[in-house]
């Protein structure tokens, strides 16, 4: 009888199929009592047991799956009594002798062995006598990689307790997350490591590391609690600790200063082949970055703030990343606030935003909503750099204190639990009493990035000072969306060339704010200490001598050669698509994700060369599509009222990648453009018995040039043939001016001493 019902039992396993989705909504794991009693670094295998206080999420349950990678199952006991199972797809099928139901807890021991599953990063891994894991997979799909060394619940939301039993010879040490409570001996050459943590985390945040350590130990008195520190490395790097580690403390005093009480027993970093991995408690961290100087502190800060974001409250899901990757990438560069460092701060986030504009899209194959990224891309660019600029603009929208309360008041409300972006937003809104749906809505659930600019601004004195009007656009990068409630910072350039600050609040794609001050503004600059995180890069400089200066991460470069006054320069790369010719002129295309705005002080003598970088690559005028058929030019307009019109201009280069250079830059927005050769025919230059016209294109000017002195004739006329212009002239070289003409396409016909010599094109733009 026993035989036919382990038949039955079987045979309805088989019947009954589980999804990876399904472990997770069937049971829930409330702690792992993990036993590896052999670690064979030699044949690079592992086995053991596990004991996992299981709990029914059902009715009647009967049968319930785990996930295990690459290692085979030996046996398994439901409450101490052996059961029937089976095996395959990473999931081990397990029948229960009687239903349980929802809330019951039960006793499962697997027994289980094998050789461990490693991918290019995460898994479990082999180097020489040491042996470590890595919680989580960048090529895996599910990501969650506890599997490989343990059978468990492996996702984001399912959260245990945990005790490690981890037996090694005695020349090595065993080091899992949480406290160490005992070593034991097992034979005479073999002990066991008890490691315990009393902390709910998901699978892929246990750890071990076996090997020959030195253990390099300190402790840190925090905000609720004294702390041990324990820094297990290689015999040859506990030297260089000291140095590497010199300003830990600093850092877990600043990040409990904003971010509430560190959240585990433990500050543990453990050195390893490869890594960084915020396992809690005990951080695989990279033996080459322990190499005695602070050059790699960003690294240990990011994987130390994941013990809040990511440790402490997880992202509910793998497309949402961002909660956990984001705010440690934001947190690598975050601590150097906190050792006084500002200007340095500022200038990492500065590149951070550039990396997001310039090559985002393109190493993660699209522009994606911070919420929604796709698996593939999980633990790519989207979700730690625009994650990090996403999460320094929502600092500077609510301000220092207000986002240092509320992101404590949100870790302990969601504290040892899963939590969303929407559940963010909720509480956010909750918390602070400010409606965090706008924000939210623009930054985190739409793909892209909104933009902001000044459109105009006009000054009025009155008696108790200047009233200025400030007109406000709003574009966006990636996507047709306009964002509300926008809070920016505005800058007041005073006459000493110091900036008094103030921010306007508008919404959708115009704005308007009136302010007044005490002192008529030299220039009034949006953003200018770079708070929002939107489709701009810009920088500031003032010039009090002739030098030449590259303004970085804008592809300008201004060399002032000649100035008898302070200039104060700023110039920003906005990267979203400019406003269109006011007039279209056939065969001319102007850049569609990009263009330029000089604006501050400028004195009227100054005398400079602007340099202008252009390429066709996909990061920058890929989608201009610039080809050797093409004249590539820069338009200028001096304000938004104008249309864009040709400027005097030398090019260095060719026509797909190279450097245009303007004299005597002045304020206003410069564009990239394009002029088609066959168009407009211009590639018919100089040739026996022609003539040469330039500039082509023209704002008003036109010089033409022929071989030899003789009598000439002009006859300028529109592209249906009718007769605009006539001109005659004895010589070699003319200059027409053709400013009452309509811009457009011209025809520009010649003949020498009555005979004709040939038709050209030229265009007219303003």
């Amino acid at each position: 009888m026993k035989n036919l019902t382990s038949l039955l039992m079987l045979l309805l396993i088989l019947l009954t199929k589980a999804t990876y989705a399904e472990v997770g909504d069937t049971i829930h794991v409330a702690h792992y009592a993990i036993h590896l009693s052999q670690i064979n670094t030699e044949q690079q295998t592992i086995a053991g047991w596990v004991e996992n206080s299981v709990v029914s999420k059902h009715d009647n349950l009967t049968a319930f799956s785990l996930e295990l990678k690459a290692l085979t199952v030996d046996s398994v006991q439901v409450n101490n009594e052996a059961t029937a199972f089976t095996q395959s797809d990473e999931l081990v099928r397990i029948m229960l002798q009687q239903p349980v139901n929802a809330g019951d807890m039960f006793s499962v021991k697997i027994w289980y062995h094998g050789k461990p599953f490693h991918e290019s990063w995460g898994g479990f891994h082999w180097n020489g006598e040491y042996a470590f894991n890595l919680g989580v997979g960048f090529e895996s799909i599910p990501h969650n990689l506890g599997k490989t060394w343990f059978p468990c619940v492996d996702d984001f939301t399912d959260r245990a307790t945990y005790d490690f039993y981890i037996t090694v010879n005695n020349h090595k040490k065993a080091v899992c997350g949480g406290v160490l409570q005992e070593v034991t001996a097992v034979t005479d050459t073999t002990s066991e490591w008890h490691w315990k943590l009393n902390h709910n985390i998901p699978t892929y945040l246990a750890s071990v590391t076996v090997g020959d350590y030195v253990l390099v130990q300190d402790q840190y008195i925090g905000m609720a609690d004294t702390i041990p520190i324990t820094i297990y490395v290689h015999p040859a790097d506990s030297s260089k600790v000291a140095g590497s580690f010199v300003h830990l403390k600093n850092t877990l005093h600043f990040f409990e200063t904003h971010f509430g009480p560190y959240p585990f027993g433990r500050v543990g970093y453990t050195g390893t082949a490869i890594g960084a991995m915020e396992h809690a408690g005990n951080i695989a961290y990279p033996s080459f970055a322990i190499n005695g100087n602070t050059s790699q502190e960003s690294l240990y800060s990011h994987e130390l703030s994941h013990m809040w974001f990511g440790d402490k409250v997880t992202c509910a899901k793998a497309e949402e990343m961002w909660l956990n990757e984001g705010w440690a990438s934001f947190c690598e560069m975050y601590y150097l606030e906190g050792l006084g460092n500002h200007d340095q701060f500022v200038s990492e986030m500065h590149d951070r935003y550039y990396k997001v504009l310039q090559q985002t899209p393109f190493v993660d194959h699209g522009d994606y909503a911070l919420a929604n990224v796709p698996q593939q891309y999980t633990y790519g660019s989207t979700s730690y750099d625009k994650g990090a600029v996403v999460v320094n603009t929502l600092r500077n929208y609510l301000g220092d204190s207000l986002f240092s309360a509320s992101m404590t008041a949100y870790l302990n409300h969601f504290a040892y639990q899963s939590a969303s972006s929407q559940d963010m937003e909720s509480f956010l809104t909750n918390y602070t009493g400010i409606n965090m749906k706008p924000f939210f809505d623009a930054w985190v659930f739409t793909p892209g990035t909104p933009h902001f600019s000044i459109d105009s601004v006009t000054t009025q004195q009155k008696e108790n000072g200047f009233n200025v009007d400030i007109y406000i656009r709003q574009r966006y990068k990636g996507a047709d969306f306009l964002a509300d409630n926008n809070i920016l910072e505005i800058g007041y350039l005073n006459d000493d060339f110091t900036l008094v600050t103030d921010t306007v609040h508008f919404s959708g794609k115009y704005g308007h704010s009136q302010k007044t001050l005490s002192f008529l503004p030299r220039a009034v600059l949006m953003d200018p200490n770079e708070k929002t995180a939107d489709a701009t890069t810009d920088n500031i400089k003032i010039f009090n001598h002739p030098e030449e200066y590259y303004f970085k991460d804008t592809f300008f470069n201004l060399d002032v050669t000649g100035l008898t006054d302070s200039a104060f320069v700023r110039v920003t790369h906005n990267w979203v698509k400019p406003d269109t010719l006011k007039h279209p002129v056939g065969g001319l295309r102007i850049s569609p994700n990009r263009y330029w705005k000089v604006e501050g002080v400028i004195p009227a003598n100054m005398e400079s060369t602007g340099r202008f970088y252009y390429s066709n690559s996909n990061y920058l005028d890929g989608d201009l599509n610039l080809s050797s058929n093409d004249s590539v030019m820069i338009l200028y307009r001096a304000t938004t009222f104008d249309d864009w019109q040709y400027v005097p201009q030398t090019m260095l280069g060719v026509a797909t990648i190279g450097y245009l250079y303007v004299d005597n830059i002045k304020p206003g927005e410069y564009v990239l453009a394009a002029l088609n050769r066959d168009y407009i025919g211009i590639h018919k230059q100089l040739d026996s018995g022609n003539f040469k016209l330039y500039p082509n294109p023209t704002s008003g000017k036109l010089s033409v040039a022929f071989q030899e002195r003789a009598q000439y004739h002009l006859s300028i006329s529109d592209t249906s043939g009718r007769l605009l212009k006539e001109v005659s002239f004895s010589g070699k070289r003319k200059t027409i001016r053709l400013n009452a003409l309509a811009v457009g396409t011209l025809m520009v016909t010649a003949s020498k001493n009555g005979q004709f010599l040939g038709t050209q094109k030229v265009v007219l733009v303003r």
